[in-house]
């Protein structure tokens, strides 16, 4: 079927492409015989070809017989990105190359070919010929220079060259805003490679080149109060995981042995640090809800801590919630009744075993732990914490 899709829009591009370059042809001179003329037989023998199942062939045919001319640039434009598409990228490179080559292009249709046959250099991987040709464009300031931009930027995020990847941001987020997201996870990469270092003077000034780039970036807070806490800056890491929860509470878990170390050191006021996390991220994470739990536990007891999660769970149902509560209650009960609850908690870990707490915004991808960049879409801070939230009734459905 797809095979099928794809001839069909080759066929109607050549049949435009066809009209459009007899037409101009024959209006300055060159054809003297509209019909009956050699690009005609090449059109029959292409024809023949499709029907004896030579695609191949006939496509060669095809674009032997199509005139480069200015108003067929786009048609072979158009052919050589339907090439690439089907994954035939050298004869996608062919058709670009044969077009570039031709000395009666306008400068817009110049840059269209140079930047469609950087991208088939892209896709076979050699960068080194696409950077040049992307380079070129940026630097004739052509109006794909936006484009040229956010593929030289992903060259050098392919080959982790997060230096060049900051320059070249930094002038692509001035023609895209949007672009501040992931330039700031651009220097969050090389705050981790000074860190490795042991260089933390550098690697603290590259979070907060971060935080210039993108003030609310989630991961340079929770790095730099990972930061001051290996340097023993308790205030400073109490300041950040403060500026985490105002920004994007739904990662406060992943800071939550720091919140608690924090506590412990008298720098955070950790109940009501949950409180207000878990008043502002409605519906909050079960990890933080949990946490609070926590605190009720150990200053007020079990039956606090109990009717707590209680309240949770009938607001918002969840298996770990239930796995904790089990955990609670499982010293209270006779033998009889910790058995009963030991056969629960396996399970309800048999139900959590599989499941997955992060999923992508873009792709859809889902895992157990955070990851910063998407492992199948690259795109960075689309992937998110999975909420819970209220289940309507008779479709119940927990994480």
């Amino acid at each position: 079927m797809q095979e099928l899709l794809f001839f069909g829009l080759f066929l109607a591009a050549l049949a435009i492409g066809w009209f459009l370059g007899r037409r101009e042809a024959i209006k300055v001179g060159f054809m003297l015989q509209p019909h009956g003329s050699a690009l005609d037989r090449q059109y029959f023998i292409g024809l023949n070809h499709l029907l004896n199942e030579q695609p191949d062939e006939a496509i060669e045919t095809f674009i032997r017989a199509l005139e480069v001319n200015p108003e067929t640039v786009e048609t072979h434009i158009a052919i050589g990105k339907l090439f690439c598409q089907r994954g035939d990228v050298e004869r996608a490179i062919k058709v670009h190359q044969n077009l570039l080559a031709r000395p009666n292009l306008t400068r817009e249709q110049g840059d269209r070919v140079q930047f469609e046959l950087a991208r088939d250099y892209l896709a076979v991987g050699l960068h080194n010929r696409a950077q040049r040709l992307l380079e070129e464009l940026i630097d004739a300031k052509s109006p794909l220079r936006a484009e040229a931009l956010a593929d030289l930027v992903r060259i050098y995020e392919r080959e982790r060259d997060w230096a060049n990847a900051v320059e070249v941001g930094r002038r692509l987020v001035k023609e895209r805003p949007g672009f501040s997201v992931t330039l700031a996870h651009y220097h969050c990469e090389l705050a981790e490679s000074a860190l490795r270092r042991a260089e933390t003077q550098q690697a603290r000034r590259h979070l907060q080149e971060a935080l210039s780039a993108h003030r609310s970036s989630p991961r340079a807070m929770i790095m730099l109060a990972e930061l001051e806490q290996g340097q023993g800056n308790a205030a400073e890491v109490a300041r950040w995981l403060r500026q985490l929860a105002q920004h994007d509470g739904d990662l406060v878990p992943q800071v939550l042995p720091l919140a608690r170390r924090c506590a412990d050191n008298g720098e955070l006021d950790l109940n009501a640090y949950l409180d207000d996390v878990i008043r502002n991220t409605q519906p909050a994470q079960v990890e933080t809800v949990l946490a609070r739990a926590d605190q009720y536990q150990r200053e007020n007891g079990v039956s606090d801590a109990s009717r707590y999660v209680v309240a949770s769970l009938q607001q918002q149902p969840s298996l770990r919630g239930l796995l904790y509560l089990i955990d609670l209650h499982s010293g209270l009960v006779g033998s009889r009744g910790k058995d009963n609850l030991l056969i629960l908690r396996q399970v309800v870990e048999g139900l959590l075993q599989d499941k997955h707490y992060f999923r992508c915004q873009a792709c859809g991808f889902s895992g157990r732990r955070l990851h910063w960049q998407c492992p199948t879409c690259h795109g960075w801070s689309t992937i998110r914490p999975l909420k819970p939230g209220p289940v309507p009734a008779g479709k119940p459905e927990h994480i």
